[in-house]
């Protein structure tokens, strides 16, 4: 009985897990724009998931930065990153973190 209970909590636990930790496919495009919103600055524009190859483009400020990408303008980049959900995020802050896994490619426009 003990051991059922155990493999059940270890399934519950890598469910929670999976939910807060993705690994998502995104598209970086070559150029910034200026976003105004709760904070003023240049925004990457990226593509994620369904919304690759689409002309959906949503703007992800640099704040919100992905951790180990180093953004050149003029090459457009397709990265494998790690989405995590913040437990408790800053009030002004994302409640999500990004991390770079891989460069996939990175094309000169």
């Amino acid at each position: 009985m003990i051991q059922g209970g155990l493999i059940g909590l270890v399934f519950l636990l890598s469910i929670s897990f999976s939910d807060d930790i993705r690994v998502v496919d995104m598209v970086v495009n070559s150029y910034t724009e200026e976003c105004v919103g709760e904070r003023e600055g240049n925004c990457l524009l990226v593509q994620e998931g369904d919304q690759i190859g689409t002309d959906n483009w949503s703007l992800f400020y640099y704040e919100d930065s992905i951790e180990g990408f180093d953004y050149e303008p003029g090459y457009i980049y397709h990265l494998k990153v790690k989405k995590k959900k913040i437990k408790k995020p800053p009030m002004d802050g994302s409640s999500i973190s990004y991390r770079l896994i891989r460069i996939m490619s990175k094309e000169k426009v």
